[in-house]
């Protein structure tokens, strides 16, 4: 279909939709969108000059900063909403301002560590929303990603990739660094491997980019009951973000203990977002998961059967030290480990330096003929390079569906 927008208004789309632009101008989460070449993209993941992809289950704001035309394909007239007037809030807008400020006179060595933090409001839209204003500005930086329920991306794992060109997508972001940690929430001790994973990569990727001007780090939305109180001040206190922006909520009365362990560090820059974003799309549980189902889908496309020799290999899984506040790696016995229902276990592959190879599916462990059974797609000699297999607790099937849990 075609439609026309005025300048100032927004086409507020929900995916699965593609939407081409004939005439004018567009900004999405602060990126330009301008008419382009005739090429169609080949999935939801890439982009091409003058169309923008909307995957399923997701919504993007379209600001018509010049009268336009588009053409639309889409599954129904629902998932189009026309809005008179730009839908990303004041405060947003008031925030992005104060922050391309503070990145400008910022004279430390290190990148300013700027952390979002909220229950499912809008943390990654915001996210996306600076660091396409932070690029018009000519300020280059980095992503983190510590949500392991994350859809768009690898769930079970932490990525950082570097911010140096506009993007919708979280896959356009050039992946460095990823860790596997094996499960969609950070339970058990898993909030403080979480945290130090964290903080590792966030030290190792600024040593790689001595010209990093900021790094945005992007949080679950675990707040809630003590545990979660219990994660996130500990997180903050692990990484040691510069500036938290809390999308904030006075009737849950976790934020004020967050927010009071946070402010310990007296120079810190607390932006609480009181405003709700009346344009935010809310995904619901069901939608989250086919989104996590479908992601593993696609990661397993390509997998396939191989067979590993276990001479020189151990499994391992991580667990956190109290009294020395570290992670540390614990080995699993063989015995031990085939009297578990650990079939279809998602795990990590790692090199002798605990470096992650990839992930992949553990079949079947057969001690008497000395091979384990995996689904994954190394060649054969990224495969010589195994040394360990880091356990994960989320069972899945080789299409992504959730089969259960390992609890080691």
């Amino acid at each position: 279909m075609i439609k026309e927008i005025k300048k100032g208004n927004t086409f507020v789309v929900r995916g699965a939709t593609r939407v081409k632009l004939l005439e004018g101008e567009l900004e999405v989460l602060g990126k330009d969108i301008l008419p382009g070449k005739e090429d169609v993209p080949t999935d939801e993941s890439e982009s091409s000059e003058g169309i923008v992809i909307v995957p399923s289950a997701l919504s993007f704001p379209l600001f018509a900063t010049k009268n336009s035309k588009l053409e639309i394909f889409t599954s129904s007239d629902e998932n189009i909403e026309l809005v008179s007037e730009n839908s990303i809030p004041l405060e947003w807008k008031k925030i992005k301002d104060n922050l391309i400020e503070k990145i400008k006179n910022y004279e430390s060595t290190k990148p300013l560590k700027i952390m979002v933090l909220g229950i499912s409001s809008g943390k990654t839209t915001l996210i996306k929303y600076l660091a396409n204003n932070f690029i018009r500005e000519g300020l280059q930086g980095g992503y983190l990603d510590s949500d392991l329920g994350q859809q768009i991306l690898l769930p079970t794992t932490l990525m950082v990739g570097l911010i140096d060109k506009p993007f919708i997508n979280l896959k356009e972001i050039g992946e460095e660094k990823r860790y596997f940690v094996g499960a969609t929430f950070p339970k058990g001790n898993l909030k403080f491997i979480v945290s130090h994973y964290t903080n590792a990569m966030i030290e190792e990727f600024s040593k790689n980019h001595k010209n990093l001007k900021y790094i945005l780090i992007d949080t679950d939305g675990w707040v809630k009951t003590e545990a979660g109180c219990v994660y996130k001040s500990y997180f903050v206190k692990k990484v040691d973000p510069d500036i938290l922006i809390v999308f904030f909520d006075k009737e849950i009365e976790e934020y004020d203990k967050i927010l009071s362990n946070a402010k310990e560090r007296k120079d810190r820059n607390v932006i609480l977002i009181n405003e709700k974003n009346k344009y935010f799309y809310e995904k619901s549980k069901e939608e989250r998961r086919f989104l996590r189902q479908s992601r593993f889908a696609q990661v397993f496309e390509n997998f396939q059967k191989i067979t590993i020799p276990l001479r020189d290999l151990i499994f391992i899984k991580r667990d956190y030290d109290t009294e020395k506040d570290e992670v540390i790696e614990v080995e699993l016995g063989l015995k031990n480990l085939v009297s578990l229902p650990y079939h279809y276990v998602i795990v990590g592959l790692l090199d002798a330096n605990s470096s992650l190879l990839n992930v992949a599916l553990l079949f079947t462990v057969n001690i008497e003929k000395g091979y384990a059974l995996i689904f994954t797609d190394l060649s054969y000699k990224e495969q010589r390079k195994i040394k360990k297999i880091l356990l994960g607790s989320l069972r899945l099937s080789i299409k992504g569906n959730h089969q259960g849990y390992l609890y080691l």
